[in-house]
């Protein structure tokens, strides 16, 4: 049985994204309700169509898409030497020694690409470039033992396990998103939240 989505509360811009992804042969009357409510937003005055930034707000789901999207092309690109150096037919059926020094190599790319964010400011680069930073509970910033420890490194070893982990890492981790308190699996385990900052 289907739970219902209050989608009342979601901005014009988490509408937008809704409207993009559900499937609409699916859930005809969800898709209905969602366009519908663009409709009656885009007909509000401007002001109100406005998507609240303010250092302290909790950065929407859009936001966060689009950081995780830049983080993730980055890491793809640190990739791209590994899988033409090891060969596509060994990835398909790693060895153990193979998933220990890719579990490695991701380990040190993350922390050469983003180290210095997560230390210093408690963000990425893709979250540095939408403003956005990774908080503690009580709006400060969460410190780079959080962060990696507690909110990644977890998430990258969980998605070595074979069928179930990857599910969890991969498609229920950000499905935690679409809460009302915007917070993915991660965030929860790691007791973090992301926000805007000036």
């Amino acid at each position: 049985m289907d739970s219902e989505i209050d989608f009342s509360t979601y901005t014009l811009d988490e509408l937008y994204s809704s409207a993009r992804a559900i499937d609409r042969e699916a859930y005809p009357d969800r898709a209905k309700e969602i366009d519908d409510l663009i409709k009656m937003r885009e007909a509000q005055s401007p002001s109100e169509n406005i998507v609240s930034k303010v250092a302290g707000e909790k950065a929407t789901r859009s936001d966060r898409l689009v950081a995780a999207i830049v983080d993730g092309v980055l890491g793809v690109a640190c990739f791209i030497p590994v899988f033409i150096l090891v060969g596509f037919d060994n990835l398909s059926q790693p060895t153990l020694t193979l998933s220990a020094g890719l579990l490695g190599y991701g380990i040190l790319s993350t922390l050469v690409l983003h180290g210095y964010l997560m230390y210093q400011r408690g963000q990425t680069i893709g979250k540095s470039l939408m403003s956005i930073r990774i908080e503690n509970l009580d709006g400060t910033q969460a410190s780079f033992t959080t962060i990696y420890f507690k909110r990644m490194l977890c998430m990258q070893l969980l998605s070595l396990v074979p069928s179930v982990g990857q599910f969890i890492a991969g498609f229920v981790n950000p499905l935690f998103i679409f809460g009302k308190d915007k917070r993915c699996l991660h965030d929860h385990l790691a007791g973090t939240k992301v926000s805007y900052v000036d």
